[in-house]
């Protein structure tokens, strides 16, 4: 386990595969609403206040947590008010848990995909993408492991280029109608062609 404390307020935990075995935690089964969950966070937490000096035992808690690819997490761990004393804070929804997700852009010629590619490179929210083609010549990038909530501001130029498309409709188009120009690392491989 890492701790990084950013300030007063808030603190990075950094879990290995290891660390989320010994606490128990799951990112695919975690709830907050759960004993054993919150006993985990606090077990971590207190594990935090003596390396830190965090202290989150007085206050409500807002956490955040980002699955790994390698199975661990991150968790961000903010303070967000007083609470009576003498209680800790087990309120629902005070955790939100950012799993992996895909998006699917497409784009009218493969200039405007390059031109992504070679701007998405490098961007440390994605995962794995992959790069389609249409008989018609529309392409199609497909972004498998996008991390956080929402559409990370930094994806939010890709659409002044393209479109934003629906992953699970468009599966089996792609599927039927495409050919792959690029199956794994899109975004590196095309960038390089920009």
């Amino acid at each position: 386990m890492e701790l990084i404390l950013i300030n007063d307020k808030k603190l990075k935990i950094m879990l290995t595969p290891e660390d989320m075995k010994e606490y128990e935690l799951d990112c695919e089964t975690v709830d907050y609403t759960q004993t054993e969950t919150r006993r985990a966070f606090w077990n971590i937490l207190d594990e935090a206040k003596h390396q830190t000096g965090f202290d989150a035992a007085s206050e409500r808690v807002y956490i955040q947590l980002y699955p790994s690819r390698a199975g661990g997490c991150e968790m961000y761990v903010t303070k967000v008010g007083l609470l009576p004393s003498g209680v800790r804070s087990t309120q629902k929804g005070m955790l939100r848990i950012a799993h992996e997700r895909k998006l699917v852009y497409s784009f009218s010629d493969m200039d405007s995909l390059l031109r992504v590619c070679r701007q998405l490179d490098g961007v440390d929210c994605i995962g794995g993408s992959r790069a389609y083609v249409d008989d018609s010549g529309i392409c199609y990038l497909y972004i498998n492991g996008v991390r956080g909530f929402g559409i990370p501001e930094r994806l939010s130029f890709v659409s002044e280029f393209g479109t934003a498309e629906d992953p699970e409709r468009l599966s089996g188009y792609i599927g039927e109608h495409c050919r792959c120009i690029c199956e794994a690392d899109a975004i590196k491989t095309l960038s390089a062609l920009a």
